[in-house]
């Protein structure tokens, strides 16, 4: 059985809690808009409303902050886990999921972009 310890272990790069108002859009065939939970350079999770329709293996997506005007565009990665999340509320008919992605090779600049939403843009390591 894996725990929530032996996954830190594996994992190459920390990953980072993100600031509220982190979003991500998937571009292609399935589009989803989702509330960034966590960043690492490797890849990032976020939470999305489960609608059914589920993304394909390999996407690209855009990072956007809400308040400043951050925009990481045409990142490529592709899924490494999506499983539902606990309901918080009775009383919510909605159901979330959380996926969690793997970045595929970055460009200089979008590294570059990357490293500085993780330096300025995240409360603590998780």
């Amino acid at each position: 059985m894996n725990s929530k310890k032996d996954l830190a272990e594996r994992r190459v790069y920390k990953r980072f809690e993100v600031q509220e108002g982190a979003f991500t859009s998937l571009r292609g065939p399935v589009s989803k808009l989702g509330q960034i939970m966590d960043i690492s350079r490797g890849g990032l999770a976020f939470r999305y409303i489960d609608t059914g329709v589920y993304p394909d293996s390999s996407f690209e997506l855009d990072i956007s902050l809400s308040d400043n005007g951050f925009h990481l565009a045409e990142v490529s990665c592709k899924t490494i886990s999506d499983s539902a999340i606990a309901k918080e509320s009775y009383s919510s008919s909605i159901t979330m999921r959380r996926l969690g992605v793997q970045f595929a090779e970055l460009t200089h600049n979008q590294t570059s972009q990357l490293e500085h939403f993780i330096q300025n843009h995240t409360i603590g390591e998780i």
